[in-house]
């Protein structure tokens, strides 16, 4: 009999963004590294194939994009090649199929926190450093999804979107107990079909832009404070695709007030339909871990297995 895939979950308990996609990335990467066989597991929420079982990556080959695919575990496998991908409701279905069919020995669960069907050896949660637990009331009296008393389930916390390192005052009394640690958010480079460019680069260039994201706000100031003039925005609901038309409408509307180019999300990008990928270029966002190192080795413990060098 195989070998039991150890289990990480990564999760929040805010709703929209926490940042859990780059997470998630970045936890397989590292283990991808090290020489083992991770298989992601998402819900595939917005995704045209439904809640069954589907595998987007067999870790050797993508089979299934936008719009059959969801946005952001098509993203995933995109950016963890090596790595299967497998959405559906069922996570410890989808975790059997990957151990027979991949030989996965390693399962990330991406948006795990409140599945608790699925056993997992180390459960990562995110909170956002700003407001790490809204009203501490759950929907529709504040933005979570559960009570902060929630937090306790957690084996580490990660604030995101850090701009200190201390833990937030209205976090504390659920956080001081646990490993904490803290990212950011980086987002220093921007992919046009012609190649990469540092976004320092494009200081004093105009844009049109457009994101579909959980802060589109965020996204457009992000832009701004890169020296970039927008010229033309528009902001859509999380997960959202855009039509052509509209697309049309904005490059017709940035064009006309001086745009060198077009920009959107990593999520939206991989949602274009092809002709628009020769137009659009986008913002790479990536994560850094405080104490990198600490971090995984405090994963290491949780599943039982020897740390190995975080690269």
């Amino acid at each position: 009999m195989k070998k039991k895939a150890k289990v990480i979950s990564v999760g929040n308990i805010a709703l929209g963004g926490a940042g859990k996609t780059p997470h998630t990335i970045e936890i397989t990467g590292e283990y991808l590294k090290r020489g083992e066989k991770p298989v992601i597991l998402s819900l595939g929420y917005k995704g045209k194939l439904g809640y069954g079982m589907n595998v987007i990556s067999d870790g050797k080959s993508v089979l299934q994009k936008p719009p059959m695919a969801a946005d952001e575990p098509y993203m995933m496998a995109l950016n963890c090649p090596g790595a299967a991908v497998i959405t559906g409701k069922n996570r410890g279905e989808s975790l059997l199929y990957a151990q027979e069919n991949f030989g996965s020995t390693l399962a990330v669960l991406d948006d795990g926190f409140q599945h608790r069907a699925l056993k997992r050896d180390a459960d990562v949660l995110l909170l956002d450093y700003e407001n790490p637990v809204s009203t501490g009331l759950p929907f529709p009296f504040g933005y979570i999804r559960e009570t902060p008393s929630a937090i306790s389930r957690a084996d580490i916390i990660v604030f995101t979107r850090a701009s200190g390192s201390r833990i937030p005052e209205r976090a504390k009394k659920y956080a001081d107990s646990k490993p904490v640690f803290f990212s950011r958010t980086v987002t220093d480079k921007v992919v046009f079909p012609q190649g990469t460019v540092k976004i320092e680069d494009l200081k004093g260039t105009a844009a049109g832009a457009f994101s579909a994201v959980a802060s589109n706000n965020a996204f457009r100031n992000g832009l701004s404070s890169a020296g970039i003039k927008i010229t033309a925005f528009k902001g859509f609901r999380d997960h959202y695709a855009p039509a052509e038309k509209t697309l049309e409408a904005l490059i017709k509307k940035a064009s006309a007030g001086g745009a060198d180019f077009f920009l959107t999300t990593e999520k939206d990008f991989v949602k274009l339909p092809e002709k628009y990928r020769e137009i659009f270029g986008y913002v790479k966002m990536e994560i850094e871990i405080s104490e990198k190192d600490a971090f995984f080795r405090a994963i290491d413990g949780l599943l039982g297995v020897n740390p190995g060098p975080v690269s």
